[in-house]
C-alpha cells in the first residue's frame, strides 16, 4: 500500500502583504515542481467590506468585490512571474467572511496550504491573534508557513530538511510529507527527537523525573526508532542523520534548525483548540513564529 501523500491542489491564501507574496511565490514553485494546481485565495472580512461600502453612496457590495477581484488578479500577476504562469494551472478565488474560517473551508478541496505569517509573538499575538495559527488549528490539510524574508533562494535549493518528531502517531503524517519532499527535492533529512526537559527535571503536575538509567534507556529506545526512519530515507538513495537530545521542544527544534542550516522544517501538530491550547501552547505554532526557514506543519488525524 502506497502511503506517499499526493499533492495535486495547493491553496495559497493572500492578504496582499509581503509575506503573502513570498508564500505565493513558494507555492507557485512547488506547484510547478509537483505539477499541481495552484489556487490563490482571498477572503474579504465583513468589517472591511462594510467600511468600503460606506465610503461613497454609489458603492455597493458588487462594486467593491469587483474592484477587489481586479486587485487580486493584478497581485497574482506580480507575485507569480509570467514564465511560471505559462506552465501552471492557476485558479483565483474570492469570498467574503472571516479569513481563517474561509481558508479552512476552502482547504477541504486542497492537499496543501502555503501561506505567509507575520510572526507575531508576545502581547500582539495574544490580542490580535494570527490567521495562520487559526488555520493551523482548524484546517485538515498540512500548512506550509513562512515569514517575510525567508524565500531568498529557489525551491530547488532546499537541500536539508529537518524532521522534528515526538515519535507519536501525530508525527506519522509529517514523516510521509518529509519523505515526499526529500525525494522531490533530492534533499538530506535530519531526524530530530527532543526528550522534554520537563519530564527529566519534574515539576508540579508533571510525571516524576526519570532516574539516570531510565533516561539513558529512553534515549536509546528513541534513537532506535529514528535509526529505522533513517533507513527508510537511505533506502531511497538520500542522505540522512539522526539526533536524540533533551530540552524544551520548541526551543531545541529552533536551535537545531540553526545549527543544521535547515532549509525546511517538517513537524506534526495536534491542532489543539480551546483551554488545552491556551494552557499547553503549541510547539508547531512557536516554531512557525520563530523559525529561520519555512515550516510544514502536518495535522494528526482526528481521533
Amino acid at each position: 500500500m502506497d502511503l506517499t501523500p499526493k499533492i495535486r491542489r495547493i491553496l495559497a491564501p493572500t492578504d496582499f502583504s509581503p509575506a503573502a507574496a513570498e508564500a505565493c511565490s513558494l507555492a507557485a514553485r512547488l506547484a510547478n515542481r509537483l505539477e499541481a494546481r495552484l489556487v490563490i485565495f482571498h477572503a474579504v472580512p465583513l468589517v472591511d467590506l462594510a467600511r468600503e461600502i460606506g465610503t461613497r453612496k454609489d458603492r455597493t457590495r458588487e462594486s467593491v468585490l469587483s474592484e477587489t477581484r481586479g486587485r487580486l488578479q493584478t497581485w497574482v500577476e506580480a507575485a507569480v512571474p509570467e514564465e511560471w504562469r505559462r506552465f501552471l494551472a492557476i485558479e483565483v478565488q474570492l469570498t467574503v467572511g472571516d479569513p481563517a474560517q474561509q481558508i479552512a473551508a476552502a482547504a477541504d478541496g486542497a492537499d496543501l496550504i502555503v501561506m505567509g505569517t507575520h510572526g507575531r509573538s508576545g502581547l500582539a499575538h495574544l490580542v490580535m491573534g494570527s490567521v495562520t495559527a487559526a488555520v493551523l488549528r482548524t484546517a485538515r490539510v498540512p500548512v506550509l508557513a513562512l515569514r517575510a524574508g525567508q524565500v531568498d533562494r529557489p525551491l530547488t535549493a532546499v537541500k536539508r530538511i529537518l524532521w522534528a518528531t515526538d515519535l507519536s502517531a501525530t508525527s506519522e503524517g509529517a514523516w510521509r510529507y518529509a519523505l515526499l519532499l526529500a525525494e522531490t527535492l533530492s534533499a538530506e533529512v535530519c531526524l530530530l527527537h527532543v526528550v522534554s526537559a520537563a519530564q527529566v527535571v519534574g515539576g508540579p503536575g508533571l510525571p516524576a523525573p526519570f532516574p539516570g538509567e531510565w533516561l539513558d534507556a529512553e534515549i536509546a529506545a528513541r534513537d532506535r526508532d529514528l535509526a529505522s526512519r533513517q533507513g527508510e530515507v537511505e533506502a531511497r538513495g538520500l542522505a540522512a542523520r539522526r539526533k536524540v537530545t533533551v530540552g524544551a521542544p520548541a526551543a531545541t527544534i529552533l536551535a537545531e534548525a540553526e545549527v543544521e542550516q535547515a532549509d525546511l522544517i517538517v513537524t506534526g501538530t495536534h491542532g489543539r483548540r480551546g483551554l488545552p491550547h491556551v494552557l499547553l501552547g503549541s510547539v508547531a505554532e512557536t516554531v512557525i513564529r520563530k523559525a529561520p526557514c519555512p515550516v510544514l506543519a502536518v495535522q494528526a488525524p482526528a481521533p
